[in-house]
């Protein structure tokens, strides 16, 4: 039994259960339409559950109107090492954008490999 629990104790401090990821950042330029039943907190709550997503924040702020918020917003992603980074962006990231109420897409500024985790 505690050859048992030290095989495990070493396993865990090797971290050989730990999955490698490959960490991505994408930026865009987005709007959110400035409407009493959409909130911005709201919309990056909406934009941090989308599957693979660890952050969504705001960098600058482009402009400001009654009707829309501009600014660019950068989000930071992983997926399992050597997964396809382009695919996901386009057909997992930029559609789950879009389908966030009150929120569009200016500009898609592309992603970068920021690292592995």
């Amino acid at each position: 039994m505690m050859k048992n629990e030290f095989e495990k104790w070493r396993h865990y401090i090797n971290e050989r259960d730990q999955e490698v990821q490959d960490e991505y950042l994408a930026h865009f330029i987005m709007s959110i339409v400035q409407a009493k039943e959409i909130d911005r907190t709201e919309v990056m709550a909406f934009m941090r559950a989308i599957p693979n997503v660890t952050t969504a924040y705001r960098e600058d702020e482009i402009s400001t109107s009654k009707q829309s918020f501009v600014a660019e917003y950068s989000i930071r992603f992983v997926l399992p090492h050597g997964s396809d980074a382009r695919n996901y962006y386009n057909t997992i990231l930029k559609p789950e954008l879009r389908q966030i109420k009150g929120l569009s897409i200016q500009r898609d500024k592309g992603f970068e490999k920021i690292g592995v985790e």
